[in-house]
């Protein structure tokens, strides 16, 4: 049994590359197979477990109704008397004939809207949000985050989850963010173009290991540009994700605390979940590593049971 889950974690990120295989993720292959051991070991552990860990956290704090975006095939388990409706920016349909997709499997929508605009949801109207690996796929990540916990109750949480930047093959070689950034996008949208194209750019020349102005590079820009593609904007670590809500609970002058998070530095994925509460515009951040690491524990073991 140990060997079987050995080698289907291990499978994670180090499965066996084809001619096929794109040159970034060979190289973010190598990559991980030049990390600590323990680093390589809680990546691929993480990445193994991931979704059992959020319907932990979800189990653990989501009460009532609310709604999830983006979910498509996996949407978050809730529990009893627990329920969601689901929203994405595309109909099924045009997922299905967009990226090739199954159409068995995806979850029913309730409405087609961008994550930016929540109109169809009035304000204080949701005992919950769920938003997993949606942010970076956001140009103005602030603005995003306003308009979530303007929906979201007084005593409503917000439960995210992002890439760690350190953790996937897009984003290792390029810097996350900071507070100053993810403000001028929110204040200065008429930069936007153009602060979308170098955010485009850092992610070509990472991938192709190029100058930003190789022709190789800008192609690639160019590609994603005119398909109306949505990638990742902004990459992520907890200071990131820190800072922003930081900014976030100014700009609407409301208190948030983080009730609960998984920020391992080599983890996969980082996840939050953020209560909204009165005014008064401060952060509340304290992430409680014993029992996120305790968590982990027995998730790890739970998963190694299944392969009984």
């Amino acid at each position: 049994m140990l060997d079987k889950y050995r080698q289907a974690v291990a499978a994670q990120t180090l499965w066996t590359a084809t001619a096929q295989t794109e040159p970034w993720h060979i190289a973010f292959q190598n990559h991980v197979r030049a990390l600590p051991r323990f680093a390589r070991i809680t990546l691929n552990l993480s990445l193994q477990c991931r979704l059992r860990l959020r319907n932990v956290y979800a189990a653990r704090h989501l009460r009532g109704h609310g709604m999830e975006i983006g979910a498509q095939y996996v949407p978050t388990q809730l529990g009893n008397n627990v329920s969601a409706e689901y929203v994405d920016v595309l109909s099924n349909d045009e997922l299905v004939a967009r990226y090739k997709l199954p159409v068995a499997g995806l979850v029913p929508l309730a409405h087609v809207i961008d994550g930016h605009d929540l109109g169809v949801y009035p304000d204080n109207s949701l005992d919950f949000l769920i938003a997993n690996h949606v942010l970076e796929h956001f140009d103005d990540p602030l603005k995003g985050v306003i308009e979530w916990f303007r929906a979201i109750k007084p005593g409503g949480h917000l439960f995210i989850t992002l890439p760690n930047y350190r953790g996937n093959a897009f984003d290792y070689e390029r810097s996350p963010e900071r507070a100053s950034h993810f403000l001028f996008d929110y204040t200065y949208p008429a930069g936007r173009a153009v602060g979308n194209r170098l955010h485009y750019e850092d992610m070509a020349k990472s991938l192709l290991h190029l100058p930003q102005d190789h022709p190789d590079v800008q192609s690639m820009v160019d590609r994603w540009v005119a398909a109306g593609d949505r990638h990742h904007y902004h990459v992520w670590d907890e200071t990131a994700l820190h800072e922003l809500l930081k900014v976030a609970a100014k700009q609407i002058d409301c208190n948030l605390m983080l009730v609960d998070g998984f920020f391992l530095r080599n983890g996969f994925e980082l996840l939050a979940v953020v209560e909204k509460g009165g005014t008064g515009g401060a952060l509340g951040w304290r992430p409680p590593k014993i029992r996120a690491a305790a968590t982990f524990c027995r998730v790890v073991y739970d998963d190694i049971r299944s392969y009984r």
